[in-house]
């Protein structure tokens, strides 16, 4: 290819060419002809020149990009995944800890980015697969680098845009915006998953988490409010239904101590108390805690939920007894009491007015009676045969009157 530089040079005549086209001008004027027609000076050889000189530039790194792309594909370093690099792939969307969040095409370009990156000998290395007869199996178990890297490319393969991955991640950990996510960093934030999610063999990632879960902290933890109840009173025992306050980022729960509901979930719980007696009161200690994704808790301050039992009871009731031959017809009645404690004994008086007498005619007379395992007794019977007054049985604080 010719020098531009020296192209000027080479379109100059050379000085016998000069004397020769003298010499021909001549010679056409004495014989009366028409002068020689003027060279043009050729303007497009330049051109020509620099086009010819791209056109070799760009052949030579037109063979130069097909041979490296020739030698990356054969090698699996492009195109599809061969060989071990894509038994280790499907070890890692298969048997891999993967987060549920994630779906099956998120996993698998997450693995085969890793393996890209690392190759199975890198990852057969670093323990997090090892070789068993022709293909390979997970072993559970990451370096701390390469299980933030493999966090970070599940985030990277989230579908949905740039910020998919703090949507996808706001919406598993239960946090009311994620904006916060993005500013702390996606490596940040795959920092903090592998160390929360993963089995690593180092701790070189915790302490470079600690900035990161700072920075959530400051942004999403808050001290929650107190948990409410409400009570409802049962025979000899009492259901407090105690519920945690909504919380808008993280999972509230009720830690009551050692209480032990019987009923209900998180963040709602019910608890049956039994009381030794009707009218006693029962309470449960309860404070809502707060568990984010990352560790942190935040409890509130503790509240005394309290309820009472059903309040004992003493009630008329009629009572079956053999009449006395006089009065074939007559009716007995009797002091029944519920709400004792076990075994508990008491004295029931019977004061009666007008007609009605107590046995041997008297004003008033009395019996001691002892409750069962269930807290319940009844009074002998008495016969009523009154037409005008009253009968009052009364047990301590207890008191019915008959006719009601």
């Amino acid at each position: 290819m010719s020098d531009p530089t020296g192209s000027t040079a080479q379109q100059q005549p050379k000085p016998t060419e000069l004397a020769n086209a003298a010499a021909e001008e001549a010679r056409r004027r004495r014989l009366g002809l028409p002068p020689m027609p003027r060279r043009r000076r050729d303007r497009t050889r330049p051109v020509r020149l620099v086009l010819l000189w791209l056109m070799s530039v760009g052949v030579l790194v037109a063979v130069a990009f097909l041979g490296t792309s020739a030698w990356a594909y054969f090698t699996g370093e492009i195109g599809p995944m061969r060989g071990d690099e894509k038994a280790v792939a499907r070890t890692l969307s298969l048997a891999g800890d993967t987060p549920s969040w994630a779906d099956p095409a998120q996993i698998r370009c997450a693995a085969e980015a890793v393996v890209k990156d690392e190759g199975s000998a890198g990852l057969a290395t670093a323990g997090v697969v090892t070789k068993t007869g022709n293909g390979f199996s997970y072993t559970g178990e990451w370096p701390s680098a390469l299980g933030a890297q493999w966090y970070a490319e599940l985030l990277d393969c989230a579908d949905g845009g740039a910020n998919s991955w703090s949507r996808q991640v706001a919406e598993a950990w239960t946090l009311e915006d994620p904006r916060c996510l993005r500013e702390v960093g996606r490596p940040a934030i795959a920092g903090v998953l592998a160390v929360t999610n993963l089995r690593l063999s180092d701790e070189d990632l915790a302490a470079k988490n600690v900035a990161a879960i700072t920075d959530l902290d400051s942004c999403y933890a808050r001290t929650p409010e107190t948990p409410t109840g409400a009570a409802s009173a049962g025979y000899r025992e009492v259901t407090l239904k105690v519920t945690a306050p909504a919380v808008t980022s993280g999972v509230a729960s009720i830690d009551d101590g050692a209480a032990q509901p019987t009923a209900g979930e998180d963040p709602e719980l019910t608890y049956t108390l039994p009381v030794a007696k009707g009218g006693t009161e029962a309470c449960v200690e309860a404070t809502t805690k707060v568990t984010y994704a990352w560790g942190t808790v935040r409890t509130g301050e503790p509240a005394k939920i309290c309820g009472k039992a059903q309040a004992a009871t003493i009630q008329w009731r009629p009572y079956k007894h053999a009449c006395p031959k006089n009065m074939p017809r007559c009716a007995y009645m009797a002091a029944y009491i519920e709400g004792l404690a076990d075994n508990q004994s008491l004295t029931v008086t019977y004061r009666m007015s007008g007609d009605f007498k107590c046995p041997r005619k008297k004003p008033s007379c009395s019996a001691t009676v002892k409750a069962d395992d269930a807290g319940k007794a009844r009074a002998p019977g008495i016969l009523v045969t009154g037409k005008k007054g009253k009968v009052v049985a009364s047990a301590g604080s207890l008191k019915t009157t008959y006719p009601g």
